[in-house]
């Protein structure tokens, strides 16, 4: 798990990649291309006399629906930004980026995640119905020492916001 974490004075960014071995990454390459061209290859053996498109669009398929696994299982990366009432986020494939999302939320918990020193976060909001619901989930987990860096910059800058709230001097550790 490899994870990149920065912090300033208001928010908290995260950014993790897949950590994919390289033979798999060259295994889902040659797979999917050879899956493609077979799909293609196919399309052509089905023409007659007269040209049929339909076919041609089950490679099509295959590539715009599969082909995003072998995209985010060789150049992905998620990037969030944490602040204390809002989660962004935003995932790289590579050749191209998702739109950055912001949602409200107003719990983090953790859970224990596949691997046994992986965490996954869940962010959490409540509905009109004050029934809880599920904003942001990271996909890639993160080990237990960063969301524990994590949390503990939340914890900080919360007492920060706290302190300005309410007119406390600020306070500086000599």
């Amino acid at each position: 798990m490899k994870t990149d974490i920065n912090f300033d004075d208001l928010n908290i960014y995260v950014r993790t990649i897949i950590p994919t071995n390289r033979y798999l990454k060259i295994f889902l390459f040659f797979f999917n291309i050879s899956a493609i061209i077979g799909g293609f290859w196919f399309a052509f053996s089905l023409q007659d006399e007269k040209p049929n498109i339909f076919p041609f669009l089950l490679p099509i398929a295959y590539f715009f629906a599969l082909g995003k696994y072998l995209l985010w299982n060789t150049f992905g990366e998620e990037f969030y930004v944490i602040s204390t009432t809002h989660i962004s986020y935003q995932h790289n494939y590579g050749f191209w980026k998702t739109k950055f999302k912001t949602f409200k939320y107003y719990s983090i918990s953790q859970v224990q995640g596949k691997e046994k020193d992986g965490i996954t976060l869940f962010f959490q909001d409540y509905n009109e119905q004050k029934l809880p619901i599920e904003v942001f989930s990271n996909t890639i987990e993160i080990s237990i020492l960063d969301s524990q860096k994590i949390f503990n910059r939340l914890n900080e800058i919360k007492i920060d916001e706290f302190s300005e709230e309410i007119n406390f001097p600020k306070i500086f550790a000599n």
